[in-house]
């Protein structure tokens, strides 16, 4: 079995309807992928910032107990946990304001992996770019570049945290240039780019990075596939969403599984998928987030 590796920030996830909490889990964008990955058997490493606060250890006992190995990246003996706050308004969708403690002077010498071939790197999000520890992230990611290891990137980037794009942008696009597949909102995509047009996003994450995969999500409106100058559109089934907090978490998820089920190498993703892998990659990607949006967890149910 390859490795799967993930990086990411840990946070705990308090969700407000009508301002008032109904729920809590713990969190993170790419802390929800593993979890579901962890659920499925796939066995992730997840590196990331645990503190020694009671609800840090609440999180690497969970990340235990759904089978994900949680590796330390900084020590957190003098950090809390961070918080994000997950508002549902009335068709359960989130918007989020952060609690964060930022790592001071990381060890970067612990931004290190046994990669091997066609290993798997997943990460993205604010940690991603986060000034503090961009080198050791950049270090990490240009590893498992170098071992031959499949990276797969979501910027998840927030409206909070658009007033810092210009100084992060440079980091954004120094990930999609090293990235093998790269999936965004259009949420995201119109916060970096400015842009809303799916042609004009295409054209300008392939001017960066021609090889990548790239996945462009719109919700309730499906997805889209694109790579080379082929196009792939995908609808949803409806539903009724719960909440909609992890869906595009464990959409990566479902890229990654299916990535894993279909045994694709590097070679494959950077030559051509063939349409019926892509269908199924889409296929576990698209019923991994729907499950996730009809329930109050960030992550699938245990099988």
């Amino acid at each position: 079995m390859r490795n799967i590796y993930a990086i990411g920030e840990t946070v705990f996830d308090i969700m407000l309807r009508g301002g008032r909490p109904i729920g809590g889990n713990p969190g993170g964008s790419v802390l929800n992928s593993v979890v579901t990955l962890g659920r499925l058997g796939m066995k992730p490493i997840f590196m990331s910032d645990f503190c020694d606060d009671m609800i840090g250890k609440v999180i690497s006992q969970f990340l235990v107990d759904n089978g994900v190995t949680p590796k330390h990246l900084v020590d957190g003996s003098t950090m809390q946990t961070s918080i994000a706050l997950a508002f549902l308004n009335k068709d359960n969708d989130a918007q989020y304001e952060f609690y964060k403690q930022h790592p001071k002077s990381p060890d970067l010498s612990l931004f290190e992996a046994d990669f091997k071939k066609d290993d798997i790197l997943l990460f993205g999000s604010y940690y991603a770019i986060m000034p503090e520890i961009r080198e050791g992230v950049k270090h990490l990611v240009s590893l498992a570049r170098k071992q031959g290891a499949i990276i797969v990137y979501d910027p998840n980037f927030r409206k909070p945290h658009l007033k810092d794009l210009p100084t992060v942008k440079k980091s954004i696009e120094e990930n999609i240039a090293l990235s093998d597949v790269i999936k965004g909102s259009d949420e995201d995509y119109k916060l970096i780019f400015n842009c809303e047009w799916e042609a004009s996003v295409f054209e300008q994450l392939s001017a960066i990075n021609r090889n990548a995969v790239l996945f462009y999500t719109k919700g309730k409106d499906g997805c889209t596939y694109y790579h080379r100058g082929v196009t792939l559109e995908y609808p949803v089934p409806k539903i009724k969403p719960v909440s909609t907090i992890g869906a595009g978490d464990n959409f990566n998820a479902g890229i990654v599984y299916g990535i894993v089920k279909n045994n694709l190498t590097r070679n494959d993703i950077r030559a051509n998928i063939n349409k019926t892998a892509v269908d199924e990659i889409v296929r576990h990607a698209v019923k991994f987030s729907q499950e996730v949006c009809m329930s109050s967890e960030n992550y699938i149910s245990r099988p």
